[in-house]
């Protein structure tokens, strides 16, 4: 009998997290990921057209493993607002936890990084899927704002989390203060 063969994907993207976290994201090419692998260059192009491809791939896997946990946390939210400030709160704390995600999201040496995971469609669907939780309760309770569409309000809650990661509050120093920051924040521009 043999053993299942390895999902080749999956085997990539492990090798890229793994050559990213040690190497740094820039310093990361396709060729080390393949070597890291124990794949041939062409197999990991065959499924990445490019580096951009790749990275996108491992942040989108990081950033599901995240999205579990926040769900989870979520879960003891009945109100919208709630979960949308606990949410946030709990994004601020986790992604800074995880080195591959403050990697891109936090540093300030990758912003290439940050500029290629922005521009895919990883950031709208994470956030939809994260969201969809409080904002279809919210519209189905009349509770949404109208003014602007959803996958709006979730590029401005990613572009509040961003400033919140990337230069921490002067003013804001415990929790107590960014829950009451967001809420006054969020809450309004969210839902009514």
């Amino acid at each position: 009998m043999t053993e299942p063969r390895p999902d080749p994907v999956a085997l990539i993207v492990d090798a890229a997290r793994r050559c990213y976290l040690s190497r740094g994201i820039s310093a990361t090419g396709m060729k080390d990921v393949a070597e890291c692998a124990g794949v041939a260059r062409s197999t990991v192009y065959r499924y990445f057209p490019g580096r951009d491809d790749l990275l996108v791939a491992t942040i989108k896997s990081e950033m599901e493993q995240l999205n579990v946990r926040l769900r989870k946390r979520l879960a003891r939210y009945p109100r919208p607002a709630d979960q949308v400030v606990e949410g946030m709160i709990a994004a601020i704390k986790e992604i800074p936890r995880r080195p591959l995600l403050r990697a891109v999201f936090v540093s300030e040496d990758d912003s290439r990084a940050r500029r290629a995971i922005w521009h895919s469609d990883v950031i709208v669907r994470f956030g939809e899927e994260l969201m969809d939780h409080v904002i279809s309760p919210a519209r189905d309770a009349d509770l949404l704002q109208d003014a602007v569409r959803p996958e709006v309000l979730v590029e401005w809650v990613y572009r509040i989390l961003l400033s919140f990661l990337t230069l921490p509050s002067n003013w804001v120093s415990s929790d107590a203060q960014l829950r009451t920051t967001l809420h006054a924040l969020l809450i309004p521009v969210l839902l009514k």
